[in-house]
């Protein structure tokens, strides 16, 4: 996992745009920054099928209760469908609901849509609504999104049609979640007939989206075809069949898409851009993502202030961005990056421009070390060799660190270790700071600060500020944007204070498809709206 959200402190990133193509603080365009994409024009001609690639392998399962994976939502997003969906520039649009009512801030009243069905041809009542919420709050199933739930009270059927939701207490963040798998609905009889099973090769799913599952020959890909009898009449999918394949191997990914044996797929690794370019469709979008260094252990080394103000003077950020990314990245000032300003941009700019613009200053962060016995302490730094950036990124850090007088210990881990950090007590023991890339699920700040807060799941630090936890108590009572944003970004303040973070980019989301493609733009919500219904030829 690799993306702090209430489903998750992460699950494997690769960022974008709004999650969408919003304003980049006043870090400005790097030099030799790729172009961002905001448009393609609209495909004009059907296509039998398209094989896309998933960078990060073989997905487990297609729960989407299990979408926190990015090979598992990168399949979903195109069969599974929530009450909402997000729109190109994030806004919530109606799905297999038409509009909510908010009669008082502790109740959601969701009218559903007529005539929806799932691919069997059984109606979706609000009776599989609610099952398939309680299913994800149940612990025992696992799903990461059981995080949104914090606050609730109830969900309950009120009607054939009507869905009722009451809170304990108010929150803000809960609309937002009806447009993400925290509400994907499943058929009841169908899942609680297939019990373990659902979302395996063996027994499948059944969902209401524009794409059902076709065929899962384990080791070899997945095949969805196109659902003819979706309710969304209004688009029609261009790519009839879709076939996805699992290779993880950078080199192999960038001989398969430029030879054609595959189409397309997100993420492609930095060092196929070159090969790539000019071949077909290689786009960027801006992101919500960050990457950052996390400290996980407050008593070593990194109790010492000084420790962390060192650790932040000696990132080349210019160097990540230029060397690491090639460009294709900003630097960053907060840990939430300026495209997840989804509301009161002015208030969230004023406080951005606020903070200091990151800077490598290895006199500094010398001097700083020199001063202090924890400073010279080892530090473990953990990050995974399954994505390339961050082992560059890890590396380049350690070197610098040697150069400031600092001990940094690189612990190098598996995909497998590295996702067990997020939940594992056991598997963080003896890691002082963690080299991670997340994202957010939808352009609220809100969603990433809440987890450092104390007490919380993903706090793995221990962090606690009782100034912070009353902006962000605050925050997530404030129904009015501004007033939310200047509580947000009042924690915030606190946080870049406090260093228990320090950002260092915000990478680009990217993604190739062949020349004879068009139509997909460079989106994070790919990870949870059915991005292929963009897809055709031209």
């Amino acid at each position: 996992m690799k993306r702090p959200r209430p489903a998750a402190l992460a699950a494997v990133l690769a960022g974008s745009c709004s999650l969408a193509a919003c304003g980049g603080g006043t870090a400005g365009k790097q030099a030799g920054a790729p172009a961002v994409t905001a448009s393609m024009p609209a495909p004009t001609m059907d296509v039998d099928r398209v094989t896309w690639n998933l960078p990060p392998g073989e997905p487990p399962t297609l729960d989407p209760a299990q979408s926190a994976i990015e090979s598992v939502s990168t399949v979903t997003a195109n069969m599974c469908e929530g009450l909402f969906s997000f729109g190109p520039n994030y806004e919530r649009e109606p799905a297999l609901a038409t509009g909510f009512e908010h009669p008082d801030p502790l109740t959601y009243v969701i009218r559903l849509r007529a005539g929806t069905r799932f691919w069997d041809g059984k109606p979706v009542t609000a009776e599989d609504v609610v099952y398939s919420v309680r299913r994800i709050l149940d612990p025992k199933l696992g799903s990461s999104w059981i995080g949104w739930a914090g606050r609730l009270r109830s969900i309950e059927a009120t009607r054939r049609d009507e869905v009722t939701i009451r809170l304990r207490k108010p929150d803000v963040l809960v609309p937002n979640f009806f447009a993400t798998p925290a509400f994907h609905v499943v058929e009841k009889a169908f899942a609680e007939a297939a019990g373990k099973g659902f979302g395996t090769a063996g027994r499948g799913l059944m969902c209401t989206g524009p794409y059902k599952l076709a065929g899962w020959t384990q080791g070899q890909g997945i095949t969805l075809t196109r659902n003819d009898s979706w309710w969304n009449t209004a688009v029609r999918p261009r790519v009839k069949d879709l076939r996805f394949t699992f290779i993880t191997d950078p080199s192999a990914q960038a001989a398969a898409l430029a030879s054609g044996d595959v189409d397309g797929e997100f993420a492609v690794p930095r060092a196929a851009h070159a090969r790539l370019k000019g071949r077909g469709n290689l786009l960027f979008g801006r992101s919500l993502a960050p990457m950052f260094l996390s400290v996980i252990d407050q008593k070593g080394a990194l109790s010492d202030p000084a420790t962390r103000q060192a650790l932040q003077a000696l990132i080349d950020y210019r160097g990540v961005i230029g060397s690491v990314f090639q460009g294709a990245a900003q630097p960053l000032r907060a840990l939430v990056p300026p495209a997840a300003w989804g509301y009161a941009k002015d208030v969230y700019q004023q406080e951005y421009d606020k903070l200091p613009q990151p800077t490598q200053d290895l006199g500094k962060a010398k001097s700083l070390v020199a001063k202090s016995a924890k400073a010279k302490e080892k530090i473990v730094l953990a990050y995974t060799t399954a994505i390339e950036e961050e082992a560059r990124t890890a590396t380049a850090i350690a070197d610098a660190a040697r150069q400031a007088g600092m001990n940094v210990e690189l612990k190098p881990l598996t995909a497998q270790q590295y996702g067990a950090m997020f939940s594992s007590p056991q598997a963080r023991a003896g890691v002082d700071l963690f080299l991670s890339t997340g994202y957010l699920d939808f352009p609220e700040p809100l969603t990433y600060y809440q987890f450092f807060t104390t007490g919380n799941f993903y706090n793995f630090a221990g962090y606690s500020n009782r100034e912070y936890d009353a902006a962000i108590t605050a925050a997530i009572a404030a129904d009015d944007p501004a007033a939310r944003a200047r509580q947000v970004t009042r924690a915030q303040a606190v946080m870049a204070r406090d260093l228990i973070n320090i950002p260092i980019a915000t990478p680009y989301l990217n993604v190739y498809y062949k020349s004879a493609l068009t139509g997909l733009v460079p989106r994070q919500n790919y990870v949870y709206t059915p991005w292929a219904t963009t897809l055709g030829g031209k």
